[in-house]
């Protein structure tokens, strides 16, 4: 069930960022960006990059899912695109660090 959110939640920006209908109805829409200085959640990343485990989903361990429980559709998808950024930057960072020693 929880794997079910995640994809929906996907699907659902997928198509906005394609249909462009879609982009105009969200075009309004502030999302707030999440610290990206955020110490346990690139201590997290970096565990898992370290780590030589294939792991498929790595958001699903990254996101709480007691606050995506609690929020609603909007916020949902909002929580994910905001915890994938995270993600990807902190990923950046740990690539450069390793990319320096």
């Amino acid at each position: 069930m929880k794997n079910d959110i995640l994809k929906t939640l996907a699907m659902k920006a997928k198509n906005r960022m394609i249909n462009k209908e879609l982009r105009a109805t969200y075009a309004n829409t502030n999302i707030k960006i999440i610290d990206h200085h955020d110490q346990s959640f690139y201590n997290k990343v970096k565990e898992m990059m370290t780590d030589n485990i294939d792991i498929c989903n790595p958001l699903k361990r990254l996101m709480d899912e007691n606050k995506l429980m609690n929020l609603d559709a909007r916020g949902k998808e909002r929580y994910l695109l905001e915890t994938i950024e995270k993600y990807q930057e902190a990923r950046r960072e740990l690539e450069k660090e390793n990319s320096i020693c």
